[in-house]
């Protein structure tokens, strides 16, 4: 696996950084579903369920979806020799992701749903098959990514039953390009768009209402979910090219750096609405190990293969940006 398979990304800038102040958090490292090598999750729900997948001994990416703990993981792979990527999954089960990983070419990825009993369906419009990434569904199971058209532009989109809906509008705000990364309860949309330099930046589009962009002020920004309770995840990539993952809480206006010991490359996905979020690092060996970050221990899986009760984050007042 290359980390421009986890996540497609541009290129990063460098940016002045808040004055942090220390808290703590817990991380669970997630046990390994059985013959990987690595085991990542990119989607978790409020009953504890995550999805992501996990390597096999060619290297091919497969997919699993199963309890937090690893108790009793299901896995699964429509593309065996292609690889798949499961990306978020649903209060129900069901879960968006893509298929074809293995070219690393997004225009040959294929956007597709998974229902709980494990049926899989490509995402299209209009009947044809579209490409790039899906990735959050909520409780609806309206989901949203983004394609990249004939022009290579990129169009992001919410659909539902496996098909588009509508295109993504961040009105006042000038773009070259737009992806949808999750999608709340209330229809609240948070991805990344470019701008007319090409430069890459997370927005947040409220059901209704008027978007707003939201940068982590340490490097270029992508926001990749969002729940219920006002609380966004995402990372930035810092001057040096290493990922560095966070959450965003709307309300305060405060960025929560969570990291992951003697990990420079630290990647956060999906969260649910007690705040367990989807996370990875690369540790010594270029290996990158899959984490659920955990606010507290109240809320952390209990199984733990490694737990880290100490672990410390940054809280970093940032003011929120407006187009």
């Amino acid at each position: 696996m290359t980390k421009r398979t986890l996540m497609i990304s541009v290129a990063a800038i460098s940016l002045m950084a808040a004055s942090p102040a220390m808290s703590k958090g817990m991380l669970f490292q997630l046990p390994l579903v059985s013959g990987s090598s690595e085991t990542i999750a990119f989607g978790i729900n409020d009953s504890g369920t995550i999805t992501g997948f996990w390597l096999n001994g060619s290297g091919i990416e497969n997919g699993f979806v199963g309890p937090d703990d690893g108790s009793n993981y299901t896995t699964f792979n429509d593309d065996p020799t292609g690889g798949t990527q499961p990306r978020g999954i649903s209060k129900d089960g069901y879960i968006m992701g893509i298929d074809d990983v293995e070219s690393d070419d997004p225009v040959d990825y294929i956007p597709y749903e998974r229902s709980p009993k494990g049926k899989i369906t490509d995402v299209t419009m209009n009947g044809t098959t579209l490409n790039y990434l899906v990735q959050g569904i909520n409780k609806a199971n309206t989901f949203t990514g983004n394609y990249e058209n004939s022009s290579g532009q990129y169009i992001g989109y919410t659909g539902t039953n496996a098909q588009y809906s509508k295109s993504i509008k961040l009105k006042g705000i000038t773009n070259t390009g737009v992806a949808g990364r999750g999608i709340n309860d209330a229809g609240d949309i948070v991805g990344w768009y470019l701008n007319s330099s090409g430069v890459e930046h997370g927005f947040l589009l409220p059901h209704g209402g008027k978007a707003v962009t939201i940068d982590d002020p340490n490097g270029t920004t992508t926001l990749e979910g969002i729940n219920n309770k006002g609380e966004i995840s995402g990372l930035y990539t810092d001057s040096s090219g290493n990922r560095h993952g966070f959450t965003y809480d709307i309300k305060k206006k405060k960025f929560t750096e969570l990291t992951v010991s003697g990990s420079t490359y630290v990647e956060v996905w999906g969260l649910n609405d007690q705040g367990l979020v989807a996370i990875d690092g690369e540790n010594s060996d270029d290996v990158f190990v899959g984490y659920i970050y955990c606010p507290s221990a109240k809320v952390c899986p209990t199984a733990a293969s490694v737990r880290s009760p100490q672990v410390p984050v940054l809280h970093r007042p940032v003011p929120l940006q407006m187009p």
